[in-house]
């Protein structure tokens, strides 16, 4: 479990895969080595736990997201993870009519890794590609063709029953999806109507297919029409506290959950599924962590995975440096967390701001500084303090930078 979670989640584990970055923010400079990017908060999904819950219906201009990258590329950077704040996949630029492939495509030309977190959509099939895939939908949903009796872990050709198609979300061409370094898709289609997760037809030779659930309770909150749920009470604001139910708790959702989930792990076969409770309930996160880790002991123990996220304000804010996160407001923030702070509204908001997206060079030109000013009092949903700390113990000197023993997995998504 330990080597699931430092592969696929950033625990800081692979901070030391890069000593010129280490070794920069030890002499006082910071060096760029993933950066978020959340292109749009448009999103299919109404999801009770989402820590982003009031949308503008901001997207990024295409061509600002591309200058963004040029800047950064000059301080070093090497991984893009794209992700929202809304669905990735939905992304269309308002001027150019450029799309989430557009994007793929200009991020990879620049020689960069691509990670996406989403929560997908319906399937479309796309025909007349390379890869050639059952048409049959057994073949698409289990790899297992009755047909002609096939059975593989990613893509087969049958001559005689299967034609050149291969199925994908409606909004992605099944060629972007091979220039991905990994996918992270949400399973929150669990929660909501079509109770089924879409996975595309993902060549795992080159794609790392990966699953993540959240445990959460769910309210209704009618008077909130841009978002109509919410997974605490405190969230409610038009219903009684003292007589209020949740529609559904999770306790109640466990057999069916495991169930699910199960299903997902041995169909397609992920190389990983993260379950991690609401940190919108920090109350709750270590009850929720012993009932994710039985779901994960019945499942499947070497691909099922929990993560403890516990809040807690850091001494000093410097993962910005390292993984800064460029919000589809054009603003950069230090990391995708400060949404958690309860003043913040669960919104990206001001307080958290370190620049514009056109002034990011700044923040390497200058010597390295904390990026919030007080953390300890502005930070307090902060779920990256252990990162923080470890860069902390590099910058004032009390840690060494030893190498690594190795090349990790996915290194440049730290």
């Amino acid at each position: 479990m330990t080597k699931l979670l430092e592969t696929f989640t950033s625990t800081g584990s692979k901070f030391f895969a890069h000593q010129e970055a280490m070794n920069n923010l030890r002499n006082g400079k910071g060096q760029c080595i993933t950066s978020h990017i959340m292109c749009t908060d448009i999103c299919n999904h109404s999801c009770a736990f989402c820590s982003v819950q009031h949308r503008a219906g901001d997207s990024l201009p295409f061509d600002d997201i591309m200058a963004y990258l040029d800047i950064l590329l000059r301080f070093g950077l090497k991984a893009v993870i794209l992700s929202g704040g809304g669905n990735p996949i939905l992304y269309k630029c308002k001027s150019s009519g450029r799309t989430f492939n557009d994007v793929v495509d200009a991020i990879h030309g620049r020689g960069l890794e691509i990670g996406l977190i989403t929560n997908g959509m319906p399937m479309k099939v796309f025909e007349n590609y390379d890869i050639n895939i059952c048409k049959y939908p057994i073949h698409s949903r289990s790899r297992s063709c009755d047909e002609c009796g096939s059975d593989t872990s990613h893509f087969i050709h049958c001559s005689r029953y299967c034609n050149p198609v291969r199925e994908s979300w409606v909004t992605v061409k099944p060629e972007t999806l091979d220039k991905l370094t990994w996918i992270r898709i949400s399973m929150a289609g669990l929660d909501h109507e079509e109770n089924e997760v879409y996975v595309p037809d993902i060549d795992q030779t080159k794609t790392t297919l990966g699953f993540s659930y959240v445990a959460h309770d769910l309210y209704d909150e009618p008077a909130d029409k841009a978002h109509g749920k919410v997974s605490t009470e405190a969230d409610l604001i038009t219903l009684d506290r003292s007589t209020c139910k949740a529609t559904w708790r999770f306790e109640e959702r466990i057999p069916a959950l495991t169930e699910q989930i199960g299903f997902y792990v041995r169909i397609f076969k992920p190389r990983y599924v993260r379950l991690l409770p609401n940190c919108l309930e920090p109350n709750l996160i270590d009850r929720r962590c012993e009932q994710l880790q039985a779901m994960a002991n019945e499942i499947d123990q070497n691909t099922v995975f929990v993560q403890y996220k516990p809040p807690k304000a850091p001494n000093i804010c410097l993962l910005g440096y390292i993984h800064p996160v460029l919000n589809c407001d054009g603003y950069v923030y230090p990391c995708d967390s400060c949404v958690l702070n309860q003043e913040a509204n669960h919104q990206f908001a001001n307080p958290w701001r370190v620049c514009h997206w056109r002034d990011v060079a700044s923040i390497y030109e200058w010597p390295i500084k904390s990026l919030i000013a007080d953390p300890k009092k502005t930070c307090p949903g902060c779920v990256f303090t252990q990162s923080n700390l470890l860069l902390e113990s590099v910058w004032d000197g009390s840690a060494t930078v030893p190498p690594m023993d190795g090349q990790p997995e996915h290194a440049n998504f730290v």
